[in-house]
């Protein structure tokens, strides 16, 4: 696990990939005096790492922010039981699809986000706003009017690579609007829950136009093309092309 500081009181928990993978993973702790409001857990193993490096400096965790409910990103709740819970009202449409039901009850939000959620924490100003895309519990989460956490509406590698959407074929038109819906907050800076932060506006541009143009490309298509097919027109090679595949299931 890495640890940095992207600005006073904005902490970002680096976790590489598996061996032979290019998928990281990130969690956001915006920080308070002595409080702290997460966003989202990480793995369970991951939520471990970052709560003992909590517990180092005597920092205590009030609240989490769930960006959407897939494992990646709410799996450490189970070692935060009681703790206060910002989700989507739509939460319950996500876990049925890929939790079993004897785990749900982990991650049930305490707080339903319907389309927006506005809190202070101390200096930091959060909105939370309904985003449906990857998900169709998908949040995006605004910070300071400074940083905008779009979860996996685009992904990286920690190198700062472009991994291929993946997304089934349910999704994919919605995830086709939701992130040319990005182009409205292009005055922040990009935190992505897989990879490297981004701010410089041709780079953002130059990722949403390339995913665009691969989900284009299959929409178009009334047969199944290939992942070769799909991307002729990218400019970019994305990795973990093998994806491509659950854009069929």
């Amino acid at each position: 696990m890495l640890k940095r500081e992207l600005s006073p009181g904005v902490i970002e928990y680096v976790f590489e990939p598996k061996q032979g993978k290019h998928f990281g993973n990130r969690i956001t702790a915006l920080i308070n005096e002595d409080q702290v409001i997460l966003i989202d857990t990480g793995y369970k193993h991951q939520a471990i790492e970052v709560a003992m490096d909590l517990d180092k400096k005597h920092l205590k965790i009030e609240k989490i922010i769930i960006t959407l409910f897939h494992d990646d990103h709410m799996e450490g709740l189970k070692i935060w039981p009681n703790l206060c819970v910002y989700g989507s009202s739509y939460y319950q449409d996500t876990l049925d699809r890929w939790t079993p039901k004897e785990e749900q009850h982990y991650f049930v939000p305490t707080v339903f986000v319907e389309e927006s959620h506005k809190i202070q924490f101390g200096r930091h100003q959060i909105e939370m706003i309904r985003f449906p895309g990857h998900s169709i519990c998908t949040m995006i989460v605004k910070i300071n009017e400074e940083y905008v956490h779009i979860a996996d509406e685009l992904m990286f590698s920690n190198n700062g690579e472009p991994l291929l959407p993946c997304i089934t074929k349910e999704d994919l038109k919605n995830q086709c609007e939701s992130i040319n819906k990005l182009r409205e907050y292009m005055s922040y800076t990009f935190i992505f829950g897989h990879g490297d932060n981004i701010k410089d506006k041709s780079q953002i541009e130059n990722a949403i136009e390339n995913t665009s143009l691969y989900f284009n490309k299959i929409l178009s298509s009334r047969d199944k093309i290939s992942f070769t097919e799909a991307t002729k027109e990218c400019t970019c090679t994305f990795l973990h092309e093998e994806w491509h595949e659950n854009v069929y299931k």
